[in-house]
């Protein structure tokens, strides 16, 4: 057996609040070198929470494809959590609230809530930071953004733009920083701001014509920056328009589907890393109304035309949607308009592609319409999705009409726990990872030698999410001939070597059979049997602590293991114990 795999792997421990645990070794396969591990790096819950998120203890196999096992501190839950508070008023003079939600790289949770009322014409809302469980973190009362354009400035690379829920401002932030705003009714107004917050374009007609019914344009931006609008024209057009310039001009406007007989409304759109173009919208047929889907490739071709999905009477209502990393799309709807009892979520494949045809509910789908609130006085839900795939969304509750308490509340569905793998050319693969309670596994099939990095999360019933990060490296090489024994044994490195508190010694058996690892000190005597028994053929991992055979630390210095297998003696190797 002249090749095996070569891995190199290192583990990733976990802190607790204070304190980091030592290393627990992993079950591997091959012939290993390491370096040092990397510092884990997850989230914890901030400001007020009843629970810490959970942490793991990670470890891998390898038998062809990789298997990442993962041990959690607490019992990990996949679904919906509890709902939580974000914003009441005992008596709001006005139909509904108006709110908006977005998310900074940190994953934290920004709600932005209309405070307009017929007796009070503020052009102010409130806005509120929250964790990623939901928790509030900081409050912004009757808060309108700097030079009145609600742009969060966290830092010279990260400006975030929540809407502006009272003048139904939609933007987006580009790689550069520069925010795009966008409002208007009969025609499309743009704002540009610069990083700083400095007002770049204020206010400039760049389309007219646009929307004379429901005053909503949505955008958003590929990953070259190039900005994309779409709205619904006249109620019975699903019309886009976009610019690759950073807004100085813009295209025509391009019709998608135009269906006179029908009310086409609350489009929404998104795109996906490959610089995909997905969009949504509601569509009355005339005794309801259902969710349609439309799928265009970079160059404005159609990928998939209009498909509807949603098969039953739903009676869809504002449906919003976001997408993830891996180009899932996720969507939320209201049943109904007014008095809305129940909210739905469904999550589409956005990686088919349908050479320009429809395609049915069953091909698009991955989670079918399901509904997530049930029997409640409930508006107006907007989601968002996190880099760990957990849908956050809020909503509003109360009685439809003025004079009515009223109030928005937060909700979270938790991924199953995921497993994320950045592969040496820099492609992801998402693995959505098999058990339950505290134990899960993903397996992957490497798809070339090199350095791997795999991100673990998952979720406790609270929310709280736990993320941790591993990295192997996988490489094929011709084992040394000195290193076969008998055709039986290869006999492999320890690991680390000087160590000061343990040490792996990791070795390899073709067939299986009788089996003796011994520690020797300087002077040849004989101070410990780690093994001396009949073992399996396949790869064997044995850890010394430094110990004798009466369990005394034995003095630092040189040291050397060998492995007897039926009468064949590997060549001794050296370990160094420092203290």
């Amino acid at each position: 057996m002249k090749y095996l795999m070569l891995l190199f792997c290192i583990l990733i421990t976990i802190h607790s609040i204070s304190q980091k645990t030592d290393p627990v070794f992993n079950n591997r396969i091959g012939h290993y070198e390491y370096s040092d591990c990397i510092k884990d790096d997850y989230i914890r819950s901030s400001g007020i929470r009843d629970t810490i998120a959970p942490s793991f203890t990670i470890s891998h196999t390898i038998n062809g494809d990789v298997t990442i096992n993962v041990i959690s501190d607490e019992d990990l839950f996949a679904g919906w959590v509890d709902e939580k508070d974000v914003w009441s008023v005992s008596n709001f003079d006005y139909w509904w609230l108006n709110t908006r939600l977005t998310k900074d790289n940190q994953n934290n949770i920004y709600a932005a809530i209309k405070l307009y009322e017929y007796s009070n014409p503020s052009s102010n809302f409130d806005m509120y930071k929250l964790n990623n469980n939901g928790n509030v973190l900081e409050e912004f009362n009757n808060w309108n953004g700097p030079a009145s354009n609600p742009v969060i400035i966290n830092n010279p690379s990260e400006n975030i733009y929540i809407g502006q829920p009272t003048f139904d401002k939609e933007g987006v932030v580009d790689s550069n920083n520069k925010t795009y705003i966008f409002s208007g009714s009969g025609s499309i107004v743009f704002t540009k701001i610069d990083a700083d917050g400095t007002v770049l374009i204020d206010g400039q007609t760049i389309i007219t014509g646009a929307n004379s019914w429901t005053n909503e344009i949505r955008t958003a931006l590929d990953t070259d920056n190039k900005i994309y609008l779409v709205w619904s024209n006249d109620m019975h057009d699903i019309t886009y328009a976009y610019s690759v310039d950073g807004g100085d001009t813009w295209s025509d406007k391009i019709s998608l589907y135009l269906n006179t007989s029908q009310q086409l409304n609350k489009p929404q759109i998104c795109c996906d890393n490959n610089n995909n173009v997905h969009i949504i919208w509601q569509q009355w047929t005339g005794s309801s109304n259902i969710l349609t889907y439309m799928k265009l490739l970079p160059d404005g071709t159609i990928s998939i035309d209009k498909s509807s999905l949603t098969q039953s009477n739903n009676q869809v209502w504002s449906p919003q949607m976001d997408i993830d990393e891996e180009n899932n799309i996720h969507i939320i709807w209201a049943k109904s308009s007014q008095q809305i009892t129940y909210a739905y979520y469904t999550k589409i494949n956005g990686n088919l592609y349908g050479n320009g045809q429809s395609l049915s509910d069953d091909e698009l789908t991955i989670i079918q319409e399901n509904p997530f609130l049930f029997n409640e006085n409930i508006r107006y839900p907007k989601c968002i999705v996190d880099e760990y795939m957990n849908i956050h969304t809020i909503f509003e509750r109360g009685e439809y009409g003025c004079n009515h308490p009223k109030s928005v509340k937060y909700k979270k569905m938790n991924s199953v726990p995921l497993l994320g793998i950045e592969c040496p050319d820099d492609s992801l693969i998402f693995v959505e990872m098999t058990g339950s309670g505290t134990q899960w596994e993903g397996t992957f099939t490497p798809p070339e030698n090199g350095i791997y990095n795999a991100r673990v999360s998952g979720s406790d019933i609270d929310g709280n999410t736990g993320v941790d990060y591993y990295q192997f490296e996988l490489v094929n090489v011709d084992i040394p001939d000195n290193e076969l024994l008998s055709d039986n044994i290869i006999f492999l490195l320890n690991y680390p070597n000087p160590f000061y508190n343990k040490t792996q010694i990791t070795y390899y058996l073709i067939n299986s059979g009788k089996t003796e690892l011994v520690i020797f000190n300087i002077s040849g005597q004989k101070i410990r049997t780690l093994i001396n028994n009949n073992q399996s053929a396949g790869e064997h991992l044995v850890v010394w602590d430094g110990t004798d055979n009466s369990g005394r630390k034995v003095r630092q210095g040189i040291y050397f293991y060998q492995l007897k297998y039926d009468n064949n003696f590997s060549k001794p190797n050296k370990i160094l114990l420092i203290k």
